[in-house]
Parts: structure tokens; sequence; C-alpha cells
């Protein structure tokens, strides 16, 4: 007779196999069978949590999701000010990139016309929903840090404009370090960001 706690864990077990596949294979030579293997399992039960690659695929990117927000979340909270939340969060967000890339490059590096047409869709999809959660976190951190008097008040579109400028801005940092593949000066420039952003907040 299975375990129940084991059959709770067989889909997180699944994704986790799946991710594991991607970045050494890539998306395209990843098939049910090879997912079934790793985890132990036939792949007829495989078939009973997700009805094809693509559901797995789908899967997989809505987990990456919730620990890349989950793990940005965590350094946030250990933080114990406004600054230091803002700069957890720009240094987070580059960390959980770059430790993902080698599953982002299996994404990307598709060779069928028609997969990389939904693979980069469902990407988008996850860009849109991860931009908008990471506003949410901001947005919240912004909006206690004026109730406590921290900063001072902001209207609706200061906070919203801050918010995107700080979002562009890290990511504009990642990109170009990640060219050359060195981050040496990851702190220096999210501080100067960060420095910024609350000089205009107290200003």
């Amino acid at each position: 007779m299975a375990n129940p706690i084991q059959e709770d864990l067989l889909p997180e077990q699944i994704l986790k196999a799946a991710m594991q596949l991607y970045q050494q294979h890539g998306i395209k030579k990843v098939t049910m069978d090879d997912v079934a293997k790793m985890v132990g399992k036939t792949r007829s039960s495989l078939y009973y949590y997700y009805k094809n690659r693509d559901e797995i695929f789908d899967a997989v990117m809505v987990m990456l999701l919730r620990e890349i927000i989950d793990e940005i979340h965590q350094a946030m909270d250990k933080a114990q000010n406004t600054k230091d939340k803002i700069k957890a969060f720009c240094l987070a967000k580059v960390k959980t990139s770059e430790e993902r890339k080698a599953l982002y490059f299996a994404i990307e590096s598709e060779t069928n016309i028609d997969e990389i047409s939904r693979h980069s869709k469902v990407m988008m999809d996850l860009h849109k929903q991860l931009m908008q959660l990471e506003s949410s976190l901001l947005k919240k951190t912004l909006s206690l840090a004026i109730k406590s008097e921290e900063v001072r008040t902001l209207k609706p579109k200061e906070s919203e404009m801050l918010i995107f400028i700080l979002l562009s801005g890290i990511r504009g940092i990642k990109r170009e370090m990640s060219y050359d593949n060195n981050f040496g000066k990851l702190d220096y420039a999210v501080n100067t960001l960060v420095d910024m952003a609350m000089q205009w907040l107290h200003k």
C-alpha cells in the first residue's frame, strides 16, 4: 500500500526532476519516461498528475515563480529597515536569477520553432507575474515605511514610478554584469541604486 505522505510529495518530486532534466538536456529532449525514471515511478503514475510534457513544463514554471518570490521575500524579512529591505530585494533578485541561469538557457536554446513560440509565451507570462509579485513586495515595504514615518508620504504615481525604476535598474545591473559574468561590483552598484532611492524618499 502506497504511503499517503509520499504520494502527496510526488507532484513536487516530478517537477523538481523535470527542472533538473531541463537543465541537463534541454526541454525538447526530456520525455515523460525520463521524468518517471528519475523519480522512480512508471510513466502512467505521472499521467495521474500531468497529462503531457506541456503540463509538466507549465507546472515547473509556476513552481519556479513561487520559489523565486519566496526567496526574495525571506531575504527582505531578515532586513530591519526600509533601506536594507530594498537592498535585500535587489541582491536576492540577482541571486535567484543567476542560480537558475542554466534553466533559462535550456528553455531559450530550443530549436523547434513551435516549441520556442509556446515556451516563449509561457516565459513571458511568467515574467509578467513575477513583475507583479515583485512590485507587490516593494509596494508593501514602501507602505509600511510611510506608515511608520520612516520615509515621506508618496502619491500613488510616485510610488509606482519608484518601483518601476528599482525593478528596471536592478534588471539592467544584472544584465550588464552577466555579459562579463563578473558580479564583483554588485554590492556597490546596488548600494548606489538604493542610496539614490532613499535620498529621493527623504527629500
